[in-house]
C-alpha cells in the first residue's frame, strides 16, 4: 500500500536523466563510473538552466565552483576532464546554446559507456536547452 502524499508537501524532485543515473550506478568502480558521475553532474547543472524556473545565476555560479573542486578529485582521462570542465564553466555563464553544445560534447566523450536510454536523455536535455534559448530570444518556431 502506497501512502498518499500529504496535502502541503512539496512535489517530489525529479531528475531529468534517471537512465544516466542508473547507468552510473551500474558502471564498475573506477574511471568509467567517475566519468559517468561527471556527466550526471553536468546534466544537473544543465537542468538548472531550464525554463520555466531556471536557478538564479548566483546559485549556478556557486554550484559550478563547487563542482570544479569535486571534478579535480575524479580519476578520468584528460579529454573527459577537459570536456566536463568546459561544461561546468558554460553552466555558470548561463548560455543555453553553449550549454547544449557542451552537453553534446560530454555525451560524445562518454558515449562508449552510455546505454541508449542515457544517451537519449542527454541529447533530449541539450535539445530542450536549445528550445529554451529560442524562447528567450523571442524567435517564433
Amino acid at each position: 500500500m502506497v501512502d498518499a502524499p500529504t496535502p502541503f508537501a512539496p512535489p517530489r524532485a525529479l531528475f531529468a536523466c534517471p537512465g544516466l543515473a542508473a547507468a552510473t550506478g551500474r558502471a564498475p568502480l573506477g574511471g568509467v563510473r567517475e566519468a559517468l558521475a561527471g556527466a550526471m553532474m553536468v546534466a544537473r547543472l544543465a537542468d538548472g538552466m531550464r525554463l520555466p524556473h531556471p536557478l538564479p545565476v548566483e546559485t549556478r555560479r556557486a554550484r559550478a565552483e563547487q563542482m570544479k573542486g569535486w571534478l579535480s578529485a575524479l580519476t578520468v582521462p584528460a579529454k573527459t576532464r577537459t570536456t566536463l570542465l568546459r561544461a561546468i564553466v558554460v553552466s555558470a555563464q548561463g548560455d543555453r546554446v553553449g550549454m547544449a553544445e557542451a552537453l553534446a560534447a560530454v555525451t560524445d566523450v562518454t558515449a562508449a559507456h552510455l546505454d541508449r536510454v542515457a544517451r537519449s536523455e542527454l541529447t533530449r536535455l541539450a535539445e530542450f536547452l536549445r528550445q529554451d534559448a529560442i524562447v528567450l530570444a523571442g524567435v517564433p518556431d
